[in-house]
């Protein structure tokens, strides 16, 4: 990436590996503090942060149980010797680690997917949140000094799924590189005031701009971070993602925006709004471009979306061709947007941040390799797109994508 020099940069973390995403995957719980993984991952619990020791098992369950903290049930199949086990290891300790392993706890059902489920309280009592920077930073850090010098766009895409209402807590994979498409869970905000969306936000680029933040119960974490960058992306693909209408996306956008400067203070940030992932949503356009519908001082400096060439063949290159008229189609959309944009918000910069190509089956483990001249095939198209585009006065073209 440092050597691309590309003028322009963005950095999204989506939502299909949460741990690379999200900074705060659990929601806080108050005086329990709980862990749930599957087999072969642990359950670290401390009570340091009061200066205390775990006091007391209130759940332990090796087997099928499942809940949040709080509300956590066994299920039919359970490991009789489980609260036994976690007291012997834990009580009295400021920390301890308890893996979730058969030979541990013995099997109490062979052949079956078990998780281990724990909750604690500490003595003193402490309030416990479950923030986790250790994979956030490291991608961050590296991409932030591979772009330092050039204009980059931020997107923590991905908003924690506990901010939605669910029936049950979904379950994220403990090993960080393996993929959860279905993480994007729930439609309805258990906060409908939106604080708490925005709130996340805040306390996530005060972590990164101002050297950390003050999180849900008074308590100070320290970063050392003070990062700056020029535009802050707010979601990505939110048709698809979370379903979002265009109503609520706006309030969504205006909420973010104002938990940022809630907790850094910082409004000379720059936002990007909407990246839509969907095409002729031109309703969209008219909504959010329209300022009334917007909260006071909330700026829309620019705004985004996203175009992909298909193809019916993955192996064979002469069906690559349709690549060309699919993106003739695409400027004529540009176009429309365009004088939506140029009526209503003609400050607003445009970046069309994802652009390329998907081909049958990219997703798919064991599909054919493509021949090598699929790489001639994408780069001629977005040649071709940006001599076509750029005509419209459209800003930025992002050639999408490095990593993803």
């Amino acid at each position: 990436l440092k050597q691309l020099n590309a003028e322009y940069a963005r950095y999204a973390v989506w939502f299909p590996y949460p741990k690379l995403a999200v900074a705060e995957l659990d929601p806080p719980s108050g005086l329990f503090q709980c862990g749930n993984v599957g087999e072969d991952f642990s359950i670290n619990l401390s009570c340091e942060q009061s200066g205390g020791v775990i006091s007391k098992v209130d759940f332990a369950s090796y087997g099928t149980s499942s809940g949040a903290c709080g509300e956590m049930q066994q299920g039919k199949c359970h490991a009789a010797n489980s609260s036994e086990i976690v007291q012997r290891v834990c009580i009295g300790q400021k920390t301890c680690s308890v893996p979730a392993t058969s030979d541990l706890f013995g099997d109490p059902c062979k052949r079956t997917a078990k998780r281990l489920l724990i909750q604690i309280q500490c003595n003193p009592p402490q309030n416990n949140t479950y923030y986790n920077f250790t994979y956030l930073d490291t991608m961050l850090e590296d991409f932030l000094d591979a772009t330092d010098g050039h204009s980059r766009i931020i997107s923590f895409s991905t908003q924690p799924n506990w901010l939605f209402k669910q029936d049950t807590p979904h379950i994220y994979p403990d090993n960080a590189s393996l993929a959860d498409w279905g993480y994007p869970v729930g439609t309805v905000l258990v906060d409908d005031t939106m604080q708490a969306l925005g709130d996340y936000y805040g306390r996530l680029f005060a972590w990164y701009t101002r050297g950390g933040f003050i999180d849900e119960y008074g308590r100070k974490h320290t970063s050392n971070y003070e990062y700056n960058w020029d535009y802050t992306e707010i979601f990505n693909e939110v048709e698809s993602e979370h379903h979002m209408s265009v109503e609520f996306y706006t309030r969504a956008y205006d909420a973010v925006i104002q938990g940022i400067r809630r907790h850094t203070n910082n409004y000379d940030m720059k936002y990007v709004g909407m990246a839509l992932g969907g095409h002729n949503e031109f309703d969209w356009y008219r909504y959010f471009l329209n300022h009334s519908n917007h909260a006071p001082d909330i700026p829309l400096d620019m705004i985004s979306y996203h175009f992909y060439a298909l193809a019916n063949s993955r192996t064979d290159p002469k069906d690559w061709e349709i690549f060309f008229s699919q993106l003739d189609t695409f400027t004529f959309e540009v176009e429309q947007i365009e004088e939506i944009r140029k009526i209503l918000s003609p400050e607003t910069r445009t970046t069309i941040d994802e652009l390329g190509v998907i081909l049958p089956d990219d997703n798919t483990p064991g599909a054919p390799q493509f021949p090598m001249i699929y790489w001639n095939a994408a780069a001629a198209l977005y040649a071709y797109a940006w001599a076509r585009i750029s005509r419209q006065g459209i800003d930025v073209v992002g050639h999408s994508q490095l990593v993803g």
